[in-house]
């Protein structure tokens, strides 16, 4: 900046929402307008917490790095680690660590996590009670798991349920408690929650869930838990704390900041900003419109919000439309919208599955599943993109649990394109499949090109599926043939002259025989209305896929190649003759049609197909009433 000093931006906490604050911030050359500064309170750079049950399995926590070490020297920002904000001065606006230092700022991003809940019970201070939320927790945990037999643990949530699984993997005998009437009882009901325990228990563990610890008591060096309702006490070896988390918000308390009410959180406005304007506040210790979001890809989605702003670009954090997956290789299970809302509520259960689904003025606003559910993207895509919900649909939805009629699992390659894969970073089944158009054929390269899969890895599965998709890499050839026969057949008529027609019987040719015949005239006339009809209905498959079932792909190679044959009979019809009048706007509708559609099969991923798209549908629509005032002139006159 012309040797001008760059204003300061301190950054509070060195997070998977603060890395990836500074990462955007970059992108948008923030980071050259901006002296940006990070401190983070463990001794190491930003991790993925979301995968931490991973590192039971590989004991690397360089696996779970998000940034190589040379990351704050290739972006030119300062990192600080193993070093607590502890007081912010906001007069003259510094922040100081625990450790003494003072360090100035112009702007400062708190963005401070959260901390594990430790339920006020006595003795939960004892030695083999755990906490489970960085890394150092988990070497703790597995020093003690070395000698132990069996462990407890406390909270039947998400992270809980995770917990317990990578205990039972160290061979650990494993009893979850849960105070909630059931597992997952703020995103389940009590029938999906009770499903979810029998599959917890298929896989060995005991629950009980609708009690409380009452006390922690150590006798012949186990642990012993006081439950209430009559429960007879439980022994471990090692108790794991997963009772939920509370938001960091006790440096913006300190420093007069608002905070919520009830849950806390620093309370922030659209821009993120709260009550001091130099001040913002993103991830899990944010408060926004009284919510508090506790999941990545909300919090991912402030900071690149906030990015933004800073940045100098015009952007609003408007809210987050929750979803949440149980992340286990024999149970699955997904969250979608806010389960709690109100409407109307169906339930399926087939096949040892459970899925239910909320309405609203005939809009899916909420949905759950305990197994395997096809069409976890289309109800996503619905609730995201509030799209009114047919009768059909519901019919489907309480016959079979799908919102077609189709038993299959719908392929990621038929989701629609504003379908979210990867729930983490939101990247959509459109993104991706522009990515796999621009050459990224494995999930490796997919995941390298968007991010999918990077953080806690749920949706490498569906990345591996879209990256092998046999049929499409199969019809593409095809439907990229159909494509320039309808293009071919465009310029031919629009600039190769009309077939010659002799001026004499004696010299007529068989193409003057065929053109004057009423029989084939009428042949390849109602040859090509015939051809243009069934390809149209075949593309009704796309948008409704309840008419049928198969491989879409091959769907839209079949709609394809009936409009190229479609576009040769009306060449033999027209002997290349455009027309005039209405017939020359019939021929002009017919071909827009034919290459617009062209245009969008041939570049499928790009940004022009959505364009070419709307276009050859809106050619199309001309085509019913054009083709019918030519048939009746054609035989009334």
């Amino acid at each position: 900046m012309n040797g001008e000093r760059r204003p300061r931006l301190v950054v509070a906490g060195f997070g998977m929402v603060a890395h990836r604050f500074v990462e955007r911030l970059a992108v948008l050359g923030g980071t050259e307008r901006f002296a940006v500064t990070v401190i983070g309170e463990e001794p190491r750079p930003a991790y993925d917490r979301v995968r931490l049950t991973a590192w039971f399995d590989h004991l690397d926590e360089r696996r779970l790095a998000l940034c190589p070490p040379e990351w704050a020297r290739d972006l030119g920002v300062r990192v600080i680690t193993g070093h607590r904000v502890a007081s912010i001065d906001r007069v003259d606006r510094a922040v100081r660590t625990g450790n003494g230092y003072r360090i100035p700022y112009e702007r400062l991003v708190l963005a401070t996590g959260s901390s594990p809940f430790v339920p006020p019970v006595e003795g939960i201070d004892r030695e083999g009670v755990f906490v489970y939320r960085t890394v150092d927790d988990l070497e703790r945990i597995k020093e003690r798991a070395a000698e132990a037999r069996s462990a407890v643990v406390v909270g039947g949530g998400l992270l809980g349920i995770e917990a317990a699984d990578a205990l039972r993997r160290l061979n650990l005998d494993v009893c979850v408690v849960e105070s909630g009437p059931g597992l997952m009882g703020r995103q389940l009901d009590a029938e999906g929650s009770a499903m979810l325990e029998e599959r917890v228990r298929e896989k060995g563990g005991r629950t009980f869930a609708g009690v409380q610890v009452r006390r922690i008591d150590a006798g012949d060096g186990r642990l012993i838990l006081s439950l209430d309702n009559g429960i007879e006490p439980l022994t471990g070896d090692l108790i794991v704390l997963t009772a939920g988390v509370r938001p960091r918000d006790e440096l913006a308390r300190s420093a007069g900041l608002p905070v919520a009410e009830g849950r806390g959180g620093v309370v922030v406005d659209d821009e993120l900003r709260t009550a001091d304007p130099a001040i913002h506040a993103i991830g899990e210790c944010a408060s926004h419109n009284g919510v508090v979001h506790g999941f990545v890809a909300p919090g991912y989605r402030m900071a690149e919000t906030l990015a933004e702003i800073v940045a100098g670009r015009k952007s609003r954090f408007t809210g987050y439309t929750p979803a949440a997956r149980l992340r286990l290789p024999d149970i699955d299970v997904w969250t979608l919208g806010d389960t709690a809302r109100r409407g109307v509520r169906l339930t399926w259960r087939g096949d040892g599955a459970y899925r239910r689904i909320v309405l609203r003025d005939r809009r899916l606003v909420a949905a759950a599943s305990v197994g395997p559910w096809r069409e976890i993207g289309v109800a996503q895509d619905l609730i995201l993109e509030r799209r009114r919900i047919w009768p059909q649909q519901v019919q489907a939805f309480l016959r079979n649990g799908s919102f077609s009629n189709r038993s299959a699992r719908l392929p990621v390659a038929e989701w629609p394109a504003s379908a979210v894969v990867c729930n983490c970073l939101e990247i959509s089944r459109g993104e991706l499949s522009a990515a796999r158009a621009r050459g990224c054929d494995t999930a490796a390269a997919l995941a390298l090109a968007t991010g999918a899969s990077t953080v806690c890895g749920s949706c490498r599965p569906l990345l591996h599926e879209l990256a092998a998709d046999a049929s499409t890499e199969a019809t593409s050839k095809g439907l990229i043939a159909a494509a320039a026969v309808a293009v071919a057949v465009a310029l031919a008529i629009v600039g190769v002259a009309p077939w010659p027609l002799a001026e004499s019987v004696e010299s007529a040719g068989l193409l003057d025989v065929l053109y004057r015949s009423g029989a084939w005239r009428q042949a390849t006339g109602f040859g090509a209305l015939g051809l243009a009809l069934l390809a149209t209905g075949f593309s009704l498959r796309k948008r409704f896929r309840f008419l049928g079932s198969g491989d879409l792909a091959r769907w839209r190679l079949a709609h394809g190649a009936l409009a190229a044959l479609s576009a040769v009979a009306l060449v033999a019809h027209t002997g290349l003759r455009a027309g005039s009048g209405f017939n020359r706007l019939l021929m002009v509708a017919f071909l827009l049609a034919g290459v617009a559609g062209a245009a969008a099969a041939a570049g499928v991923g790009r940004r022009s197909v959505r364009l070419m798209f709307w276009l050859h549908v809106l050619a199309v629509w001309p085509l019913p009433v054009l083709l019918a005032f030519h048939v009746v002139v054609s035989y009334r006159f």
